[in-house]
């Protein structure tokens, strides 16, 4: 059913009768009301942490500086046992060639060589200006070579004026 302005009551306009909002129905200002109540309600993070704290019990051990170091010590042998077992199962996993199975991660955690630079590619790296320049002094020599095999061939030699029109 619809409730709001256009709600007409279903005994028509002669109702005899008081009009109340149906059951059930609550108006925004009691649903305030009733978000607040339900807050009230529910406990805060510290009570819920004291709470459960006196559920443990008495029979704990108190943390100390020694016990402490004693928990953090064997906390890290067992984590760096799993890694050993972890980088043995990929050293037998490399060793029969089924590396594909390894991340780009994994692969460059088992082996970083595989993906260091060498410095000798850092002289091999190309170089458009130098390359123009050392093709432009080729192309030169190379012209020089063909304008010096011409003159060779025609017989004309540095000084010899014959061809020019100013000797007799």
């Amino acid at each position: 059913m619809k409730f709001g302005w256009f709600w007409e009551c279903p005994n028509g306009e002669a109702c005899q009768y008081r009009h109340a909002l149906p059951p059930g129905f609550v108006l925004k200002s009691q649903k305030k009301a009733l978000e607040d109540a339900a807050k009230a309600k529910e406990i805060s993070l510290e009570e819920f942490l004291e709470v459960e704290r006196h559920k443990l019990g008495t029979n704990l051990t108190p943390v100390t500086p020694e016990s402490f170091a004693i928990w953090k010590k064997t906390r890290m042998d067992k984590k760096e046992a799993e890694i050993e077992a972890l980088r043995k199962s990929k050293d037998a996993q490399s060793a029969a060639g089924k590396s594909a199975g390894m991340s780009g991660r994994d692969l460059f955690q088992y082996n970083p060589e595989w993906f260091a630079d060498e410095e000798d590619d850092v002289a091999d790296d190309w170089d458009l200006d130098k390359y123009r320049r050392q093709k432009e002094e080729e192309d030169l020599e190379a012209e020089e070579r063909r304008i010096a095999a011409l003159s060779l061939k025609d017989g004309y030699n540095e000084g010899d004026a014959s061809g020019s029109g100013g000797g007799q």
